[in-house]
């Protein structure tokens, strides 16, 4: 019979943490039912699931850079220009259809910007992210001029308000459609080979025949497509756009992906932890508001939580490598 050792080595590693990332969503749910009946209704459960949808949409996307070259620092700056975009056409009377495919061609030509800046130019992909967020949020606010836009139609509004059938919310819909083609593509395409393979040793990589700059290119123009995606969504659910729409939202989706295990060096993880990270951030930060927490501690709290997480998934890590060791 194959003792305990043998089993553990032989298991996925990530299987094995995405186990423990589950385990550990469950154990949070219980904690929030019992301390705030109101938790587990199903209004509140319904509110978690679509706010977590428009987290896991950007999450995947990052997840694709943090696996092939690192994270994208501008998420949050495509999602808020490609947003100021769609909503300035379909308030100057565009189809609404036609405001999306541009916001989603911009998103994903500033997504190939950052690819070419990183390939062609040799800029660390840190400093061009980081520099290009800067330049974007500057050209939204230039562009609003401090103004918020808000009030928009019913078909504009549907990606991020309308339910699929009635009953289910659209973002909850666009979410499952983008995790589903993220493990697709990461799981059973070349191009998914591709990406870890860069990750993980891209001089290996170049050497085995692999176009590790077409890899990057790919992985940023994803990023984009899935931020300006995001950024619709986000947009059409609040009926509001203004130039720091996205400001805030760079540190909770990088949380989504590094709570969901992908290894901050590349190389390794997936979107199905991804999706169960946004959701671990969106069932904390309902249950901060549920219990009253004061902002000061929030914070705190969830940047405690990070590292908790990411320590939990190193252990894990080690722990799998001894025993595999020892076999």
């Amino acid at each position: 019979m194959m003792n305990k050792k043998s089993m553990l080595s032989t298991m996925d590693p990530n299987t094995v943490s995405g186990v423990g990332r589950v385990f550990a969503l469950l154990l949070i749910c219980i904690a929030m039912g019992f301390v705030s009946p109101v938790f587990f209704t199903a209004r509140n459960i319904s509110l978690i699931i679509t706010n977590a949808s428009i987290m896991a949409i950007l999450g995947v996307g990052l997840t694709v850079t943090v696996i092939t070259c690192g994270p994208d620092l501008s998420v949050g700056s495509i999602l808020t220009i490609t947003a100021v975009v769609a909503v300035i056409m379909v308030k100057a009377n565009f189809h609404f259809l036609l405001s999306f495919a541009v916001a989603l061609i911009v998103g994903t030509s500033l997504g190939l910007l950052n690819g070419v800046l990183v390939t062609k130019i040799g800029l660390p992909s840190f400093i061009s992210t980081y520099g290009l967020q800067w330049a974007l949020f500057g050209f939204a606010y230039v562009i609003l001029k401090g103004y918020v836009i808000y009030n928009f139609d019913a078909d504009f509004r549907f990606i991020g308000n309308g339910y699929l059938f009635g009953h289910i919310s659209m973002p909850i819909v666009v979410m499952m459609v983008v995790v589903f083609l993220g493990w697709f593509i990461l799981r059973k395409t070349t191009i998914g080979r591709m990406f870890y393979a860069t990750g993980a040793n891209r001089d290996a990589a170049r050497m085995s025949g692999i176009d590790t700059g077409k890899a990057i290119l790919l992985a940023f123009g994803i990023s984009g497509f899935l931020s300006a995606l995001a950024g619709i969504v986000l947009v059409a659910r609040i009926n509001a756009c203004q130039a720091d729409i996205g400001k805030n939202i760079l540190l909770p989706s990088l949380a989504t992906v590094y709570m969901g295990g992908t290894r901050a060096t590349g190389g390794q993880g997936g979107v199905f932890g991804t999706l169960v990270g946004a959701v671990i951030m969106t069932v904390v930060e309902n249950g901060m508001n549920l219990l009253g927490v004061p902002s000061v501690w929030r914070n705190a709290i969830i940047g405690s939580l990070i590292i908790l997480t990411v320590l939990a998934n190193i252990a894990v890590s080690k722990q799998l490598e001894k025993a595999g060791s020892k076999v």
